[in-house]
């Protein structure tokens, strides 16, 4: 289907003004715009057209046939305009609309049901499309809202913002520990059956400032911590998690922390959005939101 150009979508809606009041005057007046323009518009739409539109006196304007199939036609422009107009006035004037929002897949799972909870709760008209996906989406290229990420990220046209530390933490299931050699120290873990994000590679450790890098062996690598930590509950081996993701099977027994007197450096989480004028409602409702948000559950992991 050939889309109308903007100045004809324009011309359709002028001469719907001139129909109803039968006047290039009145027409003018309504809109703002001079009657030599009026006229002159009309003229170039009749002119595009290939028909008269209008039948044109020294005191009055009327529709010819062709004119008055062409102004129903011309009402319906002008009502979607208008309704387009007004939607896109709620969407700067008040928090309406669908926000785009994506996350790595165990944040997806652990934290963001109460997070988009509370959220869509305060903001019923809003809704959320949700994007649980451990890839970096281009979220310019995919129009994403929001992205929260682990670690650094930087991008032309993106704002970055650090939410919150995540605490990490050391475990293991206690049938693993029974059936393995002692596990006191991190170097200890180089003799353990390892299981391993693919994005971190290394374990680091510190005591008396004192850090101690590793690259375990990893009995299985994965980009899910989901796996990861159904594994290590499984018995599969010692896991490095984030301490909200484990925190409620250690707090039950089905896994033990380990090596609690060494600190292991926390990884950020950060809220990545396109530098954009002009934001709606919905968006600056969603970025209050997460400034107001309490993540103390990632710092402290419960």
């Amino acid at each position: 289907m050939r889309m109308l150009a903007l100045d004809s979508v324009n011309d359709m809606i002028l001469l719907a003004e001139v129909a109803e009041t039968g006047s290039f005057t009145r027409a003018g007046g309504r809109i703002g715009m001079p009657k030599s323009t009026v006229s002159q518009r009309i003229a170039q739409l009749e002119a595009r057209l290939g028909l008269r539109l209008l039948n044109r006196s020294t005191r009055h304007v009327s529709l010819t046939g062709s004119g008055q199939v062409y102004l129903e036609y011309c009402r319906r422009v002008r009502t979607e305009v208008s309704a387009a107009n007004m939607a896109m006035t709620n969407l700067k004037e008040q928090p309406v609309g669908t926000l785009k929002v994506t996350c790595p897949e165990v944040t997806a799972s652990y934290f963001m049901p109460t997070f988009l909870h509370g959220f869509t709760t305060q903001f019923p008209r809003i809704a959320v499309e949700l994007i649980a996906t451990n890839r970096h989406l281009d979220i310019i290229r995919e129009r994403v809202d929001f992205a929260f990420r682990v670690g650094t990220t930087t991008g032309q046209d993106l704002i970055v913002r650090r939410v919150s530390s995540i605490k990490r933490v050391l475990v293991a299931a206690p049938a693993y520990l029974a059936a393995g050699s002692p596990l006191r120290e991190p170097t200890d873990l180089l003799h353990h059956r390892c299981l391993v994000h693919d994005a971190q590679p290394e374990w680091v450790f510190s005591s008396d400032d004192t850090p101690i890098v590793l690259r375990p062996p990893p009995a299985a690598t994965s980009d899910s911590m989901g796996f990861l930590l159904q594994s290590c509950i499984a018995g599969g081996g010692v896991a490095l998690l984030p301490a909200y993701v484990c925190q409620p099977s250690v707090a039950v027994g089905r896994l033990v922390e380990l090596l609690p007197r060494w600190e292991i450096p926390p990884y950020e989480m950060m809220l990545i959005f396109p530098n954009l004028k002009n934001q709606s409602k919905a968006q600056a409702a969603f970025r209050d939101y997460v400034n107001t948000f309490d993540f103390s559950a990632f710092v402290v992991g419960r």
